[in-house]
């Protein structure tokens, strides 16, 4: 639908949907506090000044195209259409077509090393919704990196809809502030190598769907950092909608200071998927004592003919035996919480090619978590 119809069906439904898309059951709906995107109002829509982005940058500013740098291989310019990969079915979306002001496509068909697409709002009690149409050509490679982050007191939305036919990593970052609400919908044509970053904000939900074609691939090494008062509210799906497809996901959680962090990788293989595979695996660690973090891994399989499916779940901390083994060597016990931080961490980043691991380990940095 065009922008002008998305807005008006935004207006209609935000007052009927509920937040959430399905009734979940009350512990899970509790997962992301929907209070704190209540009383915002949509931002002026004033275009912002240009921004001077570096080569393969993007920069989304209030909703706005606000600047690209040069980049072989790549378009960006104004979406005629949005909501392609996503229905308007939950009262968090009505609100963020309701307020879309502009979409951005960005087109990649060379090789990128990588490609930032830098989403940040700042406009304190306003709503600012940013969307991207992302395509990826079977000629595309390397890395396209997506940040998201909205500023203290202003609510985010960012959706990034679009179809991946190449096969290239995909990083997608959303460090809070204000109340942000990030949803990514992707068709995976080839393979993607989805590594998600989810650190902070009052309330940070994101949620994240792969749907993967015929012989295609999703892999996904995500993490969620917890620290201070943050609430993180984190789902992967990663679903085999076609034959003899393959979804995996791993999710890594650290629950710092007095924070809530809630992953949930779900695998899921429909009566379209036979012959594939799918495995979801979370792991988390409470490094507070005020802290909460857990894990739900999901396998969802519609038909009998599959090459495997399984689920794991699994807690990082250490048992007697190994928090005596680092102490007899030295490790002060007041320690070893941000020794195991910094252990998840480097396997998150490790999982990551060298330009976007640059970029995730800036960030992580700058939260002062390394």
């Amino acid at each position: 639908m065009d922008l002008s119809t998305a807005r008006s069906r935004g207006l209609e439904l935000a007052g009927k949907l509920p937040w959430q898309e399905v009734a979940d059951s009350p512990t899970i709906r509790y997962y992301t506090d929907w209070s704190r995107f209540e009383g915002f109002k949509p931002s002026a829509g004033t275009r912002p000044r240009p921004a001077s982005p570096a080569p393969c940058e993007v920069v989304v500013s209030g909703g706005y195209l606000a600047g690209r740098g040069p980049c072989g291989g790549v378009e960006v310019d104004a979406a005629g259409e949005v909501f392609r990969r996503l229905d308007i079915g939950s009262r968090i979306l009505a609100l963020h077509a309701s307020a879309l002001s502009e979409a951005v496509r960005v087109r990649v068909a060379g090789r990128v090393e990588p490609l930032v697409v830098k989403l940040v709002a700042d406009s304190p009690g306003s709503h600012v919704a940013s969307h991207v149409i992302l395509e990826v050509e079977e000629s595309a490679s390397g890395s396209v990196v997506v940040y998201v982050e909205g500023n203290v007191g202003t609510m985010h939305t960012a959706v990034v809809e679009g179809e991946v036919r190449g096969a290239v990593e995909y990083v997608l970052v959303s460090r809070g502030g204000g109340p942000q609400y990030v949803h990514s919908a992707l068709a995976v044509g080839s393979q993607v190598y989805a590594r998600p970053l989810v650190l902070g904000g009052v309330m940070n939900a994101v949620r994240e769907e792969y749907v993967v074609a015929a012989g295609a691939s999703a892999e996904v090494v995500g993490m969620e950092l917890g620290y201070g008062e943050s609430r993180i509210d984190h789902v992967v799906s990663v679903v085999n909608d076609a034959p003899k497809g393959r979804g995996f996901a791993r999710l890594y959680a650290v629950a710092a200071d007095r924070s809530f962090v809630a992953q949930r990788a779900v695998g899921r293989i429909t009566p379209r998927g036979a012959g594939s595979e799918s495995a979801v695996e979370g792991v988390v660690y409470i490094a507070g004592e005020g802290a909460v973090a857990n894990s739900q891994p999901v396998i969802l399989v519609e038909t009998g003919d599959v090459e495997g499916a399984r689920h794991s779940a699994a807690d990082a901390a250490l048992d007697e035996e190994k928090e005596f083994f680092l102490r007899s060597r030295g490790v002060r016990r007041e320690h070893i919480p941000r020794l195991i931080m910094a252990s998840l961490v480097d396997q998150y980043l490790s999982s990551l090619s060298e330009g976007a691991r640059g970029f995730a380990e800036a960030v992580v940095r700058s939260a002062g978590l390394l």
